[in-house]
């Protein structure tokens, strides 16, 4: 039998195990382009570069006009071929507001939708108001109408009805309208993924070499980690977050790449690659001027060398390295 404490803290693990350790908001672009009844639209959850995301979810969308009666909905694998098909759609919000022509009002979601790692879904906001004023959109005007490390928003269609999903709007012909794009904001929580030994390759190198340096720890009498066996140091690792031995190639680690990936996320980054680049580009021009003369020299001779090497190589006589 259990004892009380030891159940409390299994029951902790595996709450936490359920719960998001950042949360971001998606502001799309405004453009005051248009107003009517709904807009339903494609998000998807990515890592770029590949990294550890184990999922993102869905928390609330924003969005301004005159509102009324609003709806929120959402459909797994994207609304592609179900935007008048009311069954295979999940309701997550249904409330009256007041009009908020200019600010954004946030729509809280019942439940959260989960996207893991290449997953996509559906979302439909939709105002039951008379006429055409309900909620802003826009005209498509890019590719995609957000994107960030790990979140994406797609274009998609606007619905000139005020029933949701129903197929006549105010005028004859179609009340759908392709090519449009969702206005406000989208929040989201990530919860990256904890290393295990199944997903060592998805972290970063400097966290690999950290587990392979604690590990080598455990086999070394005179080290303080030759105590702890071997299954301990793999709960410790999987206890660290994933930026906390720095991320090489992704970036800076600990609490500074913490605050780097707010700013990326948000699209603020303190750093200008092309600035960095312009300044190289210029160093090496003044370097080349000072440097032509010797430069020169040194290809001849090196070309001259080339030439020797290719006449003596013997091609029977040569083997694979490995």
């Amino acid at each position: 039998m259990s004892q009380p404490h030891l159940d409390g803290v299994l029951k902790l693990d595996e709450l936490s195990a359920e719960l998001t350790h950042e949360t971001f908001e998606a502001d799309t672009k405004d453009r005051e382009d248009h107003t009517f009844s709904g807009i339903m639209f494609d998000v998807a959850c990515q890592s770029l570069p590949r990294g550890p995301v184990e999922y993102i979810e869905v928390q609330s969308v924003a969005v301004r006009g005159q509102l009324g009666p609003l709806t929120v909905w959402s459909t797994e694998g994207g609304f592609t071929g179900k935007h008048e098909r009311k069954d295979e759609w999940t309701l997550r919000y249904e409330s009256v507001h007041p009009a908020s022509p200019s600010a954004l009002v946030e729509l809280r979601l019942s439940q959260p939708v989960r996207l893991r790692l290449g997953e996509r879904c559906g979302l439909y906001v939709h105002s039951a108001l008379p006429g055409d004023e309900g909620i802003v959109y826009d005209d498509q005007h890019q590719r995609l109408t957000y994107e960030d490390p790990t979140f994406k928003v797609f274009p998609g269609r606007a619905h000139l009805s005020s029933s949701p999903f129903s197929r006549r709007g105010m005028w004859p012909g179609s009340s759908w309208r392709t090519e449009r794009e969702f206005v406000g904001q989208l929040r989201y929580g990530v919860r990256w993924r904890m290393w295990t030994p199944q997903v060592h390759a998805d972290f970063p190198p400097p966290f690999r070499r950290a587990v392979l340096t604690m590990l080598m720890g455990t086999r070394r009498a005179e080290s303080l980690l030759y105590l702890l066996d071997e299954e301990l140091v793999f709960f410790i690792m999987n206890k660290c977050f994933w930026s906390d031995f720095g991320v090489g190639a992704l970036g800076r680690g600990g609490r500074a790449g913490r605050e780097e990936r707010h700013r990326r996320l948000s699209g603020s980054s303190s750093t200008s690659s092309t600035a960095a680049r312009k300044r190289r580009a210029l160093a090496d021009s003044d370097d080349s001027d000072e440097d032509e003369d010797g430069d020169g020299a040194a290809a001849q001779s090196s070309a001259r060398r080339r030439k020797r090497g290719k006449r003596r190589r013997n091609p029977q006589s040569t083997r694979k390295w490995w």
